[in-house]
């Protein structure tokens, strides 16, 4: 993805490279969010079989960074009335965010 990038880097100044390097710096983030959700996920579920409640600042730690993991609009708002509201939910979490509905 990286020779991709500089590719597109030396298109900027064709009208259509700016767009296409903003696509791909979108994908690229994309793909991190997914990686920090995995690993976040995992740390999560260890916090929650380790006996720690929903309110407690580890856990609201990594409900706030899930949160804030790159969605947009309607999926957005449905990821976090599904799975960021108690302990229940975050049980629920899938463990790959392709799976997120």
């Amino acid at each position: 993805m990286n020779n991709t990038i500089e590719t597109a880097k030396a298109l900027k100044s064709s009208p259509l490279g700016s767009v296409f390097i903003a696509m791909l710096e979108k994908i690229k983030n994309l793909y991190d969010a997914n990686d920090q959700y995995k690993e976040l996920v995992v740390s999560l579920n260890g916090l929650l079989d380790a006996g720690y409640h929903f309110n407690s600042p580890e856990v609201q730690g990594i409900v706030n960074v899930l949160g804030d993991l790159p969605s947009y609009g309607e999926r957005q708002r449905n990821f976090e009335r599904m799975y960021l509201q108690d302990e229940y939910t975050l049980r629920k979490l899938p463990s790959d965010p392709n799976k997120i509905p």
